[in-house]
């Protein structure tokens, strides 16, 4: 073989070779950052609040509301807000706005032909003050162990705290109901009262 034919052999095996090991290292360091954008982002779904445990009850119920009384002040705030209780889910709310343009038909249990456009849910019941976090463990496996070049039969897995279900809070409601324009900040003052009763971190963040 000519001896340039060879070096062209040898320089394409070198050319295949690093994009494979390179392929491999960028493998593993999308795996590494999916991984721990996984953790991180379980981490935060239950993060406290203002050193607060979110996932316990009697540190977030605050004062607590009927969504009865809930739903009486929020029409004195927005009239055209309609309320209807889920059938699938019978322990939540829906919370519509009426008389969109984009909002679909509608005929309601009494027979109205409503226009309503789905803005969120809220709880059937006893609605605490802020959103209590349910909690469940998920293991992922160790981001320490990526880039191991050591082979190893058991995988080691790290066990973190995450996101189940939640009871939303009314003035998680309020928040979703500011952001959209469907109510305002005296319309909350009023009815509601804006400075809750306990010191949140998430409520000042979320209505500056």
């Amino acid at each position: 073989m000519p001896k340039y034919k060879r070096g062209l052999n040898l320089d394409t095996e070198a050319i295949a070779r690093w994009r494979r090991e390179s392929a491999g290292e960028q493998f593993r360091d999308a795996r590494l950052r999916a991984l721990t954008d996984d953790i991180r982002s379980a981490e935060i779904s239950v993060s406290g609040d203002n050193g607060v445990n979110t996932s316990e009850w009697e540190a977030r119920v605050g004062r607590a509301m009927s969504s009865d009384t809930v739903i009486a002040k929020l029409r004195q705030c927005n009239p055209k807000l309609y309320f209807e209780r889920s059938r699938g889910f019978p322990n939540l709310y829906g919370i519509y706005i009426m008389d969109q343009p984009e909002g679909r038909v509608y005929v309601n249990p009494e027979g109205q032909v409503l226009r309503l456009t789905h803005i969120c849910g809220m709880e059937a019941g006893i609605m605490p003050e802020f959103t209590v976090v349910h909690r469940t463990e998920k293991k992922v496996a160790n981001p320490e162990l990526f880039g191991n070049k050591v082979p190893i039969r058991e995988i080691d897995w790290k066990t973190v705290d995450t996101y189940s279900d939640q009871t939303r809070g009314w003035r998680t409601i309020l928040v979703r109901l500011l952001h959209g324009g469907f109510i305002t900040r005296a319309d909350v003052e009023k009815h509601f009262g804006w400075i809750p009763s306990m010191a949140s971190q998430k409520w000042a963040e979320q209505t500056a």
